[in-house]
């Protein structure tokens, strides 16, 4: 039986931090999705209990909990914490705007010159570990959430919230002779707060330059990846966006390099991968249960 560890932690664990229980359970309610990717038994690991009955589609693996000592699989390598960093993904491909700040005061002396804008921790994944504002920092919430960031994480990447029309990911797989192979461009289904909700695999509502410049990004990521020594699966996010009358695209807004969920979609031949309560016609793969409730759908 394949050994699959579903470390989709990762993220928190290269910071350094520990999630609160809730967001562990969500992750290891999330962790059978990663069986997905793989066409024989598994044996599946996550970090905390999750009970198998959830489970309503065709991924029934063997549960455990914990660390497996040598899994086949993993979401994540525990080698790749650099690549993931947000400061890897700004030097290579700079946001208009972006700034990395280690102390409040920076912070209020960049945010002067923008309008909207998030902080975000150089590691974390669907949302977490960030702070919104307008302006410099003049509520006392707000200085306090940042403090505790900066304190936790040591740095925060600043950038301008922008008005955003479409938001898209591409993933791709890098060889250890730097070798790509690319998937399809897909759409990424974010929230108002743009926390992320889902995938569509429909073609994303892209230019065709900003196809073109996406394919180039991904590419250049690739072998950006593969001169640190990072070899498999990984995926950049990127989005379109309004500056006044003017659309403009940013091609690389994260790499996350390890499997996403764009990965799971694109397994599970999905037309749309997503999370929370599910439409009318789609298919249920995790059931929420009545302390817990995240839920996995898909509709073909």
């Amino acid at each position: 039986m394949l050994v699959v560890h579903a470390n989709l932690d990762a993220e928190a664990t290269w910071a350094g931090v520990t999630l609160p229980l809730a967001v562990r359970r969500r992750l290891a309610a999330l962790a059978p999705l990663v069986t997905a990717l793989v066409d024989e038994p598994v044996e599946v690991w996550a970090a905390v209990e999750f009970d198998p009955a959830r489970l309503v589609g065709s991924l029934r693996p063997a549960v455990r909990v914990g660390v497996p000592a040598a899994p086949d699989l993993a979401w994540a390598q525990p080698g790749a914490k650099h690549v993931n960093d947000r400061r890897f993904a700004r030097a290579l491909v700079p946001m208009p705007g972006a700034h990395t700040v280690s102390s409040p005061a920076e912070l209020d002396a960049h945010v002067a010159t923008l309008g909207p804008w998030i902080a975000k921790a150089p590691w974390t994944a669907a949302g977490r570990d960030r702070h919104r504002g307008v302006g410099p920092l003049v509520d006392a919430p707000g200085r306090t959430r940042v403090r505790r960031l900066l304190e936790r994480f040591g740095a925060l990447v600043v950038e301008p919230w922008l008005d955003r029309i479409v938001d898209v990911g591409k993933c791709g797989r890098v060889d250890v002779d730097g070798g790509l192979v690319a998937e399809p461009a897909h759409g990424l289904l974010v929230d108002a707060r743009g926390n992320f909700v889902g995938i569509d695999r429909r073609p994303p509502a892209l230019e065709p330059a900003e196809h073109a410049l996406l394919d180039a990004t991904l590419a250049r990521v690739g072998a950006a990846l593969h001169a640190e020594g990072y070899v498999g699966p990984f995926a950049i996010d990127a989005f379109a966006y309004r500056d006044g009358a003017a659309r403009r695209f940013h091609p690389l807004c994260e790499i996350n390099a390890r499997y996403t969920f764009g990965w799971i979609a694109h397994a599970l031949d999905a037309t749309v991968l997503g999370f929370g309560p599910p439409p009318a016609g789609a298919s249920v793969l995790i059931a929420p249960a009545a302390d817990d409730p995240t839920t996995a759908w898909i509709v073909r």
